[in-house]
């Protein structure tokens, strides 16, 4: 038998799934637990401050800074664990040990005693977590191939859509009931995902055959180099996307002053969010049509272009446009590069690919807090713009390399010595 039918055998394991409901009830399930998340997480700055009474901003800056550093140190270290497990033993089960496990351990925050066990059991749940990289990886597993684009795209709306409705929820609850209702929603609403999952998906997973002698291969073992130049441009972008997000609220009242920023940072993060959701199936759709460097290139552009309009912007109208216009051509980014990945991998490694590229992205975000104090200390607020724009110009020619290991758009067959 060929590499080529090999390789393709796992495809024709799931003819009897119906990938439009799994696709509908991941989705559903994601809207829920993001919302969860965007409920309670982006509070607990009043929570630390108002439980143990601490008013100083630089010591509060401080505390959230450990909190968010400790959050994404240990989902970059866990989730390229649970990529390769997911490929062991199944992606279902993957998803809903995330749902349960952050269901369950997200209320945990309410029993801290300090700000340092809060941050432990950040550190401690988010071990468990990577929601996003597992509903990715069942998705991509259980869609036929030509559809993929529009299935990643798709489910990029999720986030979106999840952090409006959260926040919404979240203010509401914070004011009338407090933080421990908050988190405590995030936790029930986790669990109603999970058990959403556990109900409607299905998954027809084969476990992979024991490998002999030459052919057992570590999970990340032998990457083409086409895989490796997607990581290095997934860190990059997502380097750009977060690049500027921090200061937002800053840029704000840089342009108009300081009244009424709460309203303006209203209005223009749900601009943002709007371009997000727009821009999941809009991207999603066309990298089903096309080869995803020929979507994701002029997305880079246009994505560069308003982040340097967004920086010598003098009012607030070409500011808020200019942010809806990046976040249209940027957030399916994500979309084209994980089309690409798929393409350059095999569906019984998709698993340990996926989870490694979510952990890659999430080193790029810890990277960009670092790298956008240091631009802001040096430049001012509208260096951070101008410094994000040439980071998007940056991927260009990057994507241009990956085109040359994909000779047609349907070209999957790699060998051993790439994969």
């Amino acid at each position: 038998m060929s590499e080529s039918a090999a390789h393709e055998v796992p495809e024709t394991k799931t003819p009897n799934i119906n990938w439009k409901k799994n696709l509908f009830f991941i989705w559903i399930a994601q809207i829920l637990s993001m919302a969860g998340f965007a409920a309670a997480i982006p509070f607990v700055p009043i929570h630390i401050r108002d439980t143990w009474n601490i008013r100083d901003e630089r010591e509060l800056g401080v505390w959230m800074a450990a909190f968010t550093f400790a959050g994404l140190l240990s989902y970059c270290i866990a989730t390229p664990i649970w990529g390769i497990l997911a490929d062991r033993f199944g992606r279902k089960i993957m998803l809903l040990r995330a749902y349960y496990l952050n269901g369950l351990l997200f209320p945990c925050m309410i029993l801290a005693v300090s700000p340092a066990w809060l941050i432990a059991v950040r550190a401690i749940v988010s071990l468990f977590t990577g929601t996003i990289a597992a509903s990715q990886t069942l998705v991509v597993t259980s869609t036929p191939e030509e559809h993929h684009g529009f299935a990643l795209g798709t489910l990029t709306t999720s986030v979106w859509s999840g952090n409006l409705i959260g926040l919404a929820l979240g203010g509401g609850l914070m004011h009338f009931f407090g933080f421990k209702v908050a988190i405590l929603t995030c936790g029930a609403l986790y669990l109603l995902s999970g058990l959403l999952c556990h109900i409607f998906i299905r998954e027809n997973f084969v476990p992979p055959k024991p490998c002999e002698g030459k052919k057992c291969r570590g999970a990340w073992s032998g990457l083409s180099a086409a895989i490796w130049i997607s990581f290095f441009i997934m860190f990059c972008v997502a380097i750009a996307r977060k690049f500027d997000e921090p200061y937002v609220p800053l840029m704000i009242e840089k342009i108009h002053g300081p009244e009424n920023t709460e309203l303006h940072t209203s209005w223009i993060c749900g601009l943002t969010a709007l371009g997000g959701i727009f821009s999941g199936i809009l991207l999603g759709k066309l990298c089903d049509r096309y080869t995803p460097q020929r979507v994701a290139i002029p997305a880079l552009i246009v994505s560069s272009v308003t982040m340097f309009l967004m920086g010598i912007a003098g009012n607030l109208g070409l500011y808020g446009s200019m942010r809806f216009i990046n976040s249209l051509a940027g957030s399916g980014l994500e979309t084209g590069l994980l089309a690409l990945l798929s393409k350059f991998t095999r569906v019984e490694r998709r698993g340990a690919i996926f989870g490694l590229a979510s952990s890659i992205r999430m080193s790029g975000i810890l990277v960009s807090t670092f790298l956008s104090g240091a631009v802001v200390y040096a430049y001012g607020l509208r260096g951070v713009c101008y410094a994000a724009g040439g980071l998007f110009i940056l991927c260009v020619p990057l994507f241009w390399a990956t085109a040359k290991f994909v000779s047609s758009p349907n070209d999957n067959d790699f060998s051993e010595k790439n994969i």
